[in-house]
């Protein structure tokens, strides 16, 4: 279902306003990071919402800028800052988990776009094709509305959107996840896909990641990121509950495995220790984290 434009001119003012903010936001966060000699590049956010209809506004939050990860602790350093900390930055070690390729090869294919007069870093769209796939998977498909970045990404793009490029970065896995993620978006929202050279493999998504998803969009507690709610008892059981059956879907992306007909159960349980390990050890680092900054604050 795509998004309603503006219901009234109350809702259309507030929306451009929060995007202004949320470019303004934006534009600081390069402005600081440059001022200290380093050049992210940002994902998701900003760089999915200049590819959606000007009657449609996509918000976002965050800012999700990748650094180097030869940078990556120094840049920590700098968005600790009290001017920096309240832009909301997400900041990622290369591009983490959400793709393979070197970051000197998505650096060298990034490109610039312009914010009003700041140039902003954005990855290559073929790159972020796959950045913006592996992430919604990563969020077990929760966020149905999120398809529709990769929509507009390959609808406005589609004339001359390099496969090859963007393949031959990934494995089999990972390519079988990209398609498995277009597959879905071609059902929900009728994309033209008689162009793309895998169209044949767009039929080929189980029936138990399709149940995966039903029961994620009809869900009242949506998957979201466990440590931004160490504060809120009953959100983070809630999540911890949540968790206890773990998503097929992200748990097979978690187990780097492949969207076959086979039962789930393996990479269910697997991914679920491993989550534990990686959980526990982040939610330490970020309890630190608020009790040194609340320390700061008293002193």
């Amino acid at each position: 279902m795509f998004p309603e434009a503006y219901e009234n001119e109350n809702e259309k003012r507030w929306l451009i306003l929060r995007a202004k903010v949320a470019d303004e936001n934006l534009k600081s966060a390069f402005r600081f990071f440059r001022a200290g000699g380093f050049e992210p590049i940002l994902i998701k956010g900003w760089a999915a919402a200049k590819e959606y209809p000007e009657k449609y506004l996509r918000s976002f939050s965050d800012i999700d800028l990748c650094v180097s990860p030869d940078v990556f602790e120094k840049c920590r350093e700098l968005i600790s800052r009290p001017e920096i900390e309240q832009l909301n930055i997400d900041l990622h070690c290369g591009l983490r988990h959400l793709d393979t390729a070197q970051w000197e090869k998505l650096f060298q294919s990034s490109e610039l776009e312009l914010l009003d007069e700041i140039p902003i870093r954005v990855l290559r769209v073929e790159d972020h094709l796959r950045v913006l796939c592996v992430h919604w998977l990563t969020d077990g498909g929760a966020y149905q509305e999120r398809l529709l970045d990769i929509y507009y990404l390959l609808r406005n793009n589609a004339d001359n959107f390099d496969w090859d490029y963007c393949f031959e970065a990934v494995t089999r896995n990972r390519r079988d996840w990209i398609i498995k993620t277009i597959a879905v978006v071609h059902q929900h929202y009728k994309l033209d896909i008689l162009k793309l050279p895998f169209a044949e493999e767009l039929n080929s998504v189980p029936e138990w990641f399709m149940k995966a998803l039903q029961r994620e969009w009809t869900s009242e507690t949506k998957l979201m990121d466990i440590h931004s709610l160490v504060g809120n008892r009953r959100e983070f059981w809630k999540q911890v509950k949540k968790r206890l059956r773990p998503n097929p879907i992200q748990a097979t992306v978690f187990m780097d495995g492949r969207f076959d007909r086979t039962p789930r159960l393996y990479y269910q349980v697997g991914s679920f220790f491993l989550r534990l390990k990686s959980s526990m050890k982040k939610t330490t680092y970020l309890l630190k984290h608020n009790l040194r900054r609340k320390f700061n604050k008293n002193v």
